[in-house]
């Protein structure tokens, strides 16, 4: 009873770590069984490693490792039990390793178990005789193996519950979810490191049950957990809810939380779950919706362009192909002189149409580029009213033109850009007055080299009323107010305000039913340098019947349309119908000017002119080659410059464009004669 009573002593000492308290035992077995040398051992197959020892000249020391069959502890394993031995040398272990190597007489040791596995040995040797061992010597040796296998047992325990909390911690911050855990019977709340760390919270932070519920958003995610949790406390029912909460740090974070409860005889005693941010994935799914929703809104806007074009170029092309049609037989010179106006106008608004569904493309897209030029700023607006004087002249309505630039302005600006974003709103103006006047004024202030061009457009019509001016700019918007529908795209305004802000200017409007309408336009431009305005006709003599031009087309239509306008300027052209057919005729004969068209089957315009350029077939001082294509871009003015074209013309093209190629290519030709 003495022996259990300094046992208990020692292992229940709290003062005392595990450390200490094997070196207690191990000296208070020495002094049991008055043996020389205590050592505690961990068996892993075949290998004998000492983890504490005690001997008199302390020359064992813990990490030393035996094969365990050199050892006595060998035959402890094998008996599964505590075995010991006296008077080695004249017993049947005398020629076992351990006495042969270390001389050992005596030994008790048994074998430690961890879970019902062969830990290891505590044992207790002596190269000097004993006498036999009691069964007190037995009990002892048993109970040292018990408890140290309990204690190594609680060490792996404790170890592997901190590698899985330590697991489980990094598993929680990877996924951003956190655990929690509501003690109702305590009325204690816990959070994990997570949990806390998404509530934005030092990590000593202890939540209390009313706290915890204030971090939810007020209104419909405080409602929710709050019902949640109730029915879960009177009902069990479980909750998987997506909620937005308000961090300590004011941060607005969307969280999923589950949760569930557990009830004891019928009553709730707790409550826990999971606890995760996903903030990122609720924007990730809004951004999508807004993508879907920006696709829908594309499609509808998409289907309703198509259904609007496929409206809007009837009449055009009714007003073109009916007055074509009647011309057949038409012998009065004026009857014939009208339709063809009537003709040449349809044609006018049929390419209005095609630009500006070629705009509302580009600005969809993101393609939409500027092509800024020195130009005298006033000509713009000068030119603007000269073009749209006659349109006024039959109708009620007086155009007043109040053009304050200065004659010497030269501003670094898109004109066509310009010219399309005031003839857009004159065009407007002209459309929804019946009487009265459209007014055009325009001025520019210059202000530390910095150019501003004011716009204003002030009509006398219809007006608008609050709610369609709300949707002015948006496309389609005529289709809104009957009253006002008198044809067109529905895109010219939304392509203005575009064309606008791009440009870094504002636009805004005023309107009032039955009183007009008045838009206002500002723009910055950036000054531009004064050019040397050259009118080409005056100096050169319009011999065009001197030159020596070629048509290249794969389309009959075209050759023809091009053909006829060149007879007008008394120019006698050849045609071929492709690029690989203009090299053929270019090897026969020299040619002046050459109508190049860009897209063609077999060799396409762009290969044409670098094949002729680079075997010099039609070098660039002989030949001057424009090329002609329904591409606008700035990107296709560039491909035909590197291809070693001379000037662009778009189609359709019109008799002044024309004109200036075959005057550019006289000029070039007079060039080219001079130094000869």
């Amino acid at each position: 009873m003495n022996f259990l009573r300094r046992f208990h002593d020692i292992v229940s000492d709290q003062a005392l770590n595990f450390d200490n308290k094997i070196k207690s035992l191990l000296n208070f077995g020495l002094e049991v069984f008055n043996l020389d040398i205590a050592i505690i051992s961990k068996v892993e197959t075949d290998c004998y490693t000492v983890l504490y020892a005690i001997t008199p000249d302390n020359s064992l020391t813990p990490g030393t490792q035996f094969d365990l069959d050199g050892t006595y502890c060998v035959h402890t394993l094998g008996a599964g039990s505590a075995l010991a031995f006296h008077k080695a040398s004249q017993s049947s272990i005398a020629n076992h390793p351990c006495y042969l190597n270390f001389q050992l007489e005596s030994y008790i040791g048994a074998p430690i178990k961890v879970g019902g596995k062969i830990f290891g040995t505590v044992n207790f040797s002596s190269p000097n005789d004993s006498s036999a061992f009691s069964d007190e010597a037995y009990d002892y040796i048993e109970l040292f193996a018990q408890w140290l296998g309990s204690e190594f047992a609680k060490i792996d325990t404790k170890e592997q519950l901190l590698k899985n909390s330590h697991t489980l911690s990094k598993l929680e911050s990877v996924a951003n979810i956190g655990t929690w855990e509501v003690d109702l019977v305590e009325n204690k709340v816990y959070w994990s490191k997570q949990t806390r760390r998404i509530h934005q919270v030092a990590d000593d932070y202890q939540p209390i049950i009313d706290t915890a519920i204030e971090f939810y958003k007020e209104g419909k995610s405080r409602d929710a957990i709050n019902k949640a949790v109730e029915d879960a406390v009177t009902k069990g029912s479980k909750w998987n809810l997506e909620l937005e909460i308000i961090t300590a740090k004011n941060q607005h974070v969307w969280i999923a939380t589950f949760g569930e409860a557990e009830f004891i005889d019928g009553k709730c005693v707790r409550l826990f779950g999971t606890f995760q941010d996903i903030t990122e994935s609720i924007l990730l799914r809004e951004a999508l919706k807004e993508k879907k929703a920006e696709a829908e809104r594309m499609l509808e806007d998409r289907s309703m362009l198509f259904a609007k074009i496929s409206h809007e170029l009837r009449t055009p092309l009714n007003g073109i192909t009916g007055m074509l049609t009647t011309l057949i037989d038409e012998q009065n010179t004026q009857k014939r002189d009208e339709k063809i106006k009537i003709a040449l106008r349809s044609a006018d608004i049929l390419l209005n149409i095609i630009n500006e569904v070629l705009d509302f493309s580009k600005i969809n897209h993101g393609e939409l580029k500027l092509e800024p030029t020195d130009v005298l700023l006033k000509t713009i607006f000068s030119d603007l009213a000269s073009l749209y004087t006659p349109l006024f002249k039959d109708t009620s309505v007086e155009l007043v033109i109040e053009n304050n630039i200065p004659n010497t302005c030269w501003a670094f600006c898109d004109s066509t850009r310009l010219s399309q974003i005031t003839s857009n709103l004159l065009s407007n103006a002209l459309k929804f007055t019946e009487q009265g006047f459209v007014k055009l004024k325009t001025e520019v202030i210059n202000s530390n080299n910095a150019l501003t061009l004011a716009i204003t457009v002030t009509d006398s019509g219809r007006g608008m009323t609050p709610s369609f001016l709300e949707s002015l700019f948006s496309p389609f918007t005529q289709e809104v107010d009957a009253k006002n529908n008198k044809g067109g795209t529905g895109l010219g305004l939304a392509i203005i305000k575009e064309l606008v802000e791009y440009m870094g200017g504002s636009i805004n409007v005023s309107s009032e039913i039955a009183k007009g309408s008045r838009f206002n336009i500002s723009i910055p431009l950036a000054l531009g340098k004064e050019q040397v305005l050259d009118d080409i006709k005056s100096k050169i003599e319009l011999n065009s019947h001197l030159l020596s031009v070629l048509i290249v087309d794969d389309n009959d239509i075209n050759r023809r349309v091009l053909d006829a306008s060149l007879d007008k300027l008394n120019v006698k052209a050849d045609t071929a119908i492709d690029g690989q057919d203009a090299i053929f005729k270019c090897k026969q004969k020299h040619y002046d000017l050459i109508f190049m068209d860009c897209i063609m089957p077999i060799l396409d315009g762009f290969e044409a002119t670098k094949e002729l350029r680079s075997q010099n077939i039609c070098t660039k001082e002989a030949t001057y080659i424009v090329a002609l294509t329904a591409n606008t871009s700035s990107q296709d003015k560039l491909a035909c410059q590197q291809a070693g074209m001379d000037m662009f013309v778009s189609k359709p093209f019109k008799l002044p464009h024309i004109e200036k190629a075959v005057s550019n290519a006289l000029e070039h030709t007079a060039k080219v004669n001079s130094f000869n």
